[in-house]
């Protein structure tokens, strides 16, 4: 790891000029930048965002070589920074040997960028995208481990689709890695903490004699401990690349499979003791459950027509968590969003988003979500974001952007980074980054 640190520095503290350079049969290219992330009412993605931070920072390596006419290896060095995820720590974000046999059919093996709808393969390269973060319905920064890489096989080409145009491929297997400072950690030990104490209460009722006693004593169970172990990941993506210049069409399917080991844990009260303890558990318990993402589903367009650009992705996921055999969440849930951006002066660009979220598309009033527990709010169940953008590229190294979102509700995982109790519905951030590309 100290090797790879000196690399990074060597490299971003060079005086060779701008730019890719070259050392024999070895491309070397990165990235680093330096954002500002300020919210109102809510916090976002870090918990002090609501002061403002500058813990927002992405550098990455990218070593290359082409072995021969048919082998290409590569890997990305990253080192990230968000509130309390990644602090810096530098690590392997991908690296594969990529095997083309014709244009038709390819191989990649080690730990190979994800396909899925059409920005995740680039997703940590500012230079790629208009604004400052991706639409979060569909590339939601707090499951950045689960889609960022896939550690496993896959095969890709491309194929002519007659007066269609090509289509491209990609289909694949393997595993992954989530990082135990993964916000998906988070909002884990909080949906099973939840689930339990909700399942143990009708038990405790007639042994306490009073619901108020049995409230009083699930409060006290509480999952300390909690790691995610994948089985397996595979999907696929086909995109149509049109014979109408600038229209790309695509799909992608995804499904994921995990376990998850936990420790129960809680207090005994003198009232339980006194009473023999009606769950029989000891403490701590290690116990089991699963997260599955069943089948998620990406349709996606992207249209450009000379400075004008336009996206839209619509999904679905259809998902379910497990504690100890109690169904936390089984539900499908629902994304979209329609992004626009106009270049002048092949310079500056303005963007508009608009992106939604629903965490169950059966209840996207959050009705049934809020009738679960006093302690949920039925807005936990949705997010629609409306957000305005401007990109600067100063020259073809040096960009800066700018951006603003007023948001109305609090899904995707806002309760690992706010006290529930004190969640607003209504709520915006605003986000400032610059980055140095070489």
């Amino acid at each position: 790891m100290k090797a790879v640190r000196c690399l990074l520095v060597l490299i971003f503290l060079s005086p060779w000029s701008a730019g890719a350079f070259e050392v024999p049969d070895v491309s070397v290219h990165g990235f680093i930048s330096q954002g500002y992330l300020k919210s109102n009412d809510n916090n976002f993605l870090t918990g002090d965002s609501e002061e403002g931070t500058a813990q927002f920072t992405e550098a990455g390596v990218v070593l290359s070589s082409q072995v021969n006419d048919s082998l290409r290896v590569g890997v990305q060095f990253l080192s990230r920074d968000l509130g309390d995820v990644g602090n810096g720590e530098v690590k392997l974000d991908w690296g594969f040997a990529d095997y083309s046999h014709n244009d038709y059919l390819g191989l990649r093996v080690g730990k190979v960028k994800l396909p899925l709808g059409l920005y995740n393969e680039g997703r940590d390269t500012d230079l790629l995208r208009p604004m400052v973060f991706l639409p979060q319905s569909i590339y939601d920064e707090t499951k950045r481990d689960l889609l960022v890489a896939y550690q496993g096989a896959g095969l890709y080409g491309s194929l002519p689709a007659g007066p269609l145009g090509y289509f491209d491929y990609h289909a694949f297997g393997g595993g992954i890695n989530i990082d135990d400072d993964a916000l998906l950690n988070t909002a884990l030990v909080q949906n099973g903490t939840f689930t339990t104490r909700q399942a143990v209460i009708p038990t405790l009722v007639p042994v306490l004699g009073s619901q108020a006693a049995a409230l009083a004593y699930a409060k006290q169970i509480n999952i300390t401990t909690l790691d995610v172990n994948n089985d397996y990941i595979a999907g696929a993506s086909l995109v149509l690349n049109t014979a109408l210049d600038g229209l790309r069409l695509g799909g992608s399917v995804l499904t994921v499979k995990n376990d998850i080991d936990y420790v129960l844990n809680r207090s005994i009260s003198p009232t339980v003791v006194a009473t023999g303890d009606p769950l029989q558990i000891l403490v701590p318990t290690r116990l089991t459950g699963s997260l599955d993402n069943k089948l998620t589903w990406v349709a996606s367009l992207e249209y450009t027509l000379g400075d004008f650009f336009l996206a839209s992705e619509y999904s679905e996921t259809e998902r379910e968590q497990t504690f100890n055999g109690r169904v936390a969440t089984d539900a499908t849930s629902q994304s979209g969003y329609v992004m626009g951006a106009y270049t002048f002066f092949d310079s500056l660009t303005l963007s508009l988003l608009y992106d939604v979220y629903y965490s169950d598309k059966d209840d996207r009033n959050g009705k049934e979500f809020a009738a679960t527990s006093p302690d949920r709010q039925d807005f936990f169940a949705w997010r629609k974001d409306f957000g305005v953008g401007v990109r600067y590229d100063i020259n073809p190294n040096w960009l800066i952007k700018a951006e603003y979102h007023t948001v109305d509700g609090a899904a995707l995982f806002m309760t690992t980074v706010n006290d529930p109790s004190k969640l607003q519905q209504d709520w915006d951030y605003y986000a400032v980054k610059m980055s140095y590309n070489f």
